[in-house]
């Protein structure tokens, strides 16, 4: 039994430097946390003798703080100690998490574990978040005075469980559910929050830190409690009692972070997911959310392995050592490949009038907007192909898509641009319906040499596998009505030529009847048409996920800007503020608050819904 002490030994004891965590731990106890994973502690006065006074309140207080610093003032010491004797070997590491990394005095958590084999630079605290880290960026200069080689992250676990709101993303208990029914939409949109979130972290540190390996996790499945504030209480709040019920749901909640996070994962070289299910056993489990030390030293375990691994020595021997006999064979290097990305960028101010009969006007910017679209790839690292004028025929864009989606493996991405002409011509598979809100009009691209039917985009949408990222965007007149505006309208805006990106209804059924064979020989005529309209995405099923973004509404048109199309102009602008960290749907309402009345761009979706890639910023790989 340990003995009682008085406060002002403890505040003594905490004010000496050369105390351990441990020799305070016995003084302490856990208390209820403000968030799930910012573990509490309070001075436990069954072993401590606090006068109820208001100078007494004070001094726990310090006592609090002091312990806190103590923690993280032991670790630092410890990794500067640690070089300081010459003789470590061993990768320099700087770690930056939540309580799962630093769990105050009570539990020896997964840095405590570590640091007895590497030399750590610890930025972790209980409660930390993962906005916190992406917003406040202390990695950055950590990384940069240490000159480490390793970034291990700890985070997203605050929104795996809602902050404490996990209740109102749950439905009420229904017995003919399933485990992942009873998560509503919702609960992906926090995760998808929490992956935009990693996926800034990760592009920051490729950017500025190159060479530098990021490990992250994402827990093991953890486990409701009855009491549990944190689990298995919002759970009985929405009428889910049945104990093994609860830990299916949970085991869906863990599954669905582990999975999107290794996704994320796979698009970034140097970023390593680990997988921790299974990991802690059932009763090395401290509360719902935290492994006790020996579960924590599990999940170390698996920490180390990767550590080791990524820098070429087997576990337990030290890099160079070679006693006994020859070095050791290294083990290989887990780098993950760079996800290819790929990008085609399409303009056409031109096009062959002897198959437009001169019923297309001369554009002037769509080759300045491909271009600029070009440049902003190469920036971020696509590879890219341009097509121009004469260039942009429907069969080179046909194979230059062809080939990439058989370029492409899950987690490579796909950015197209379109600036030119949008037309409307006859429906030819009965896919735009009879309804009142079908036009029964196909929309098409004006490519040089012909136009290229919605239905036959939808066909080389449907070539790219499930896993691939599309982005899609069109700066032209092409959605899903009547667009009654005149090719040659001019307006005093200034900054705007006032020429539309579209040819007139009339005008493009005259280019269909003067080509009526050509049109009605494309495989999207002959698709077998009934009664019932035929959707796209039935006919022609997408695997992949499709971000769309284009220059304006179905019952719009796209203008001209003096040097770019007004959208592609204003898109680049939103771009420069920085807007694209909102993701795609916020980027294009951002764009959107810059374009006039008359011109409202669009965002939709295609394939495969994806939060995580929508959530991420615009245009990255």
């Amino acid at each position: 039994m340990t003995e009682k002490i008085t406060l002002e030994q403890l505040q003594e004891m905490a004010a000496d430097p050369g105390t351990r965590p441990e020799d305070l731990a016995p003084y302490f106890r856990k208390r209820d946390a403000a968030s799930p994973f910012d573990p509490q502690i309070e001075i436990d006065e069954t072993r401590v003798m606090v006068p109820d006074t208001a100078e007494a309140a004070s001094r726990s207080a310090l006592v609090l703080n002091s312990a806190n610093w103590i923690e993280r003032m032991k670790r630092q010491t410890r990794f500067h100690r640690r070089l300081s004797e010459g003789n470590y070997t061993g990768p320099i590491i700087v770690e930056e998490g939540d309580s799962w990394f630093q769990y105050p005095l009570l539990l020896r958590d997964v840095i405590d574990v570590l640091m007895d084999r590497y030399a750590i630079f610890s930025l972790s605290a209980g409660g930390d978040t993962l906005e916190n880290m992406a917003t406040g960026a202390q990695y950055r200069k950590a990384l940069e005075e240490t000159q480490a080689s390793i970034l291990l992250l700890s985070g997203g676990g605050n929104d795996l469980v809602a902050d404490g709101q996990l209740a109102d993303h749950l439905r009420p208990f229904d017995p003919n559910l399933r485990p992942a029914d009873y998560l509503l939409g919702s609960f992906d949109q926090l995760i998808a929050r929490s992956m935009a979130l990693y996926d800034r972290i990760f592009t920051d540190v490729a950017r500025r830190f190159p060479k530098v390996e990021v490990i992250c996790h994402g827990y093991d499945y953890t486990l409701p409690r009855i009491r549990g504030k944190w689990l298995g209480q919002p759970m009985q709040a929405r009428g889910i009692a049945d104990p093994a019920l609860q830990a299916s749901i949970a085991v869906v909640m863990v599954d669905r972070l582990n999975a999107e996070l290794a996704r994320l994962a796979r698009r970034h070289p140097r970023v390593h997911h680990l997988d921790l299910r299974g990991r802690v056993e059932r009763d090395h489990w401290n509360d719902e959310l935290h492994p006790d030390d020996s579960g924590y030293a599990a999940v170390a375990a698996v920490f180390a392995e990767r550590i080791d691994a990524l820098t070429r020595r087997p576990r337990g021997v030290p890099r160079g050592a070679a006693a006994g006999g020859p070095a050791p064979e290294a083990a290989p290097a887990l780098v993950q490949p760079r996800p290819m990305a790929l990008s085609l960028h399409v303009g056409v101010n031109r096009v062959d009038q002897a198959h437009y009969r001169n019923f297309v006007q001369d554009l002037e910017f769509c080759v300045n907007d491909a271009e600029a679209m070009r440049d902003l790839a190469v920036q971020r690292g696509y590879e890219t192909r341009l097509l121009t004028d004469a260039q942009a025929t429907r069969e080179a864009l046909r194979r230059a898509m062809t080939d990439a989606a058989q370029q492409l493996e899950p987690g490579g991405i796909f950015l197209m641009s379109y600036a030119g002409h949008g037309a409307q011509i006859g429906d030819f598979n009965g896919d735009e319906g009879d309804g009142p809100d079908r036009d029964r009009l196909d929309e098409t691209l004006c490519l040089h040499d012909a136009m290229l039917v919605d239905d036959e985009l939808y066909q080389l949408w449907a070539a790219f596998r499930e896993g691939v990222r599309v982005v899609a965007v069109f700066d032209s007149c092409h959605s899903g009505s009547i667009l009654r505006a005149s090719a040659n309208r001019r307006t005093d805006r200034a900054g705007r030529t006032g020429r539309a990106r579209t040819i007139s209804l009339g005008a493009s059924v005259q280019i269909y009847r003067a080509n009526r064979a050509f049109y009605d020989g494309l495989p999207s005529s002959i698709l077998p048409s009934d009664s019932a309209v035929l959707t796209k995405e039935l006919t022609y099923p997408v695997s992949a996920s499709i971000l769309q973004i284009s220059a304006c509404q179905s019952n719009q048109t796209a203008e001209e800007a003096f040097g770019n199309g007004l959208f592609t102009e204003r898109l680049m602008a939103t771009l420069a503020e920085g807007s694209g960290r909102l993701g795609y749907s916020g980027f294009t309402d951002r764009i959107a608050a810059r374009m006039p009345p008359e011109q409202t761009p669009k965002f939709w979706r295609v394939g495969r819904p994806d939060p995580v890639f929508e959530a991420q910023s615009v245009f990255s790989v």
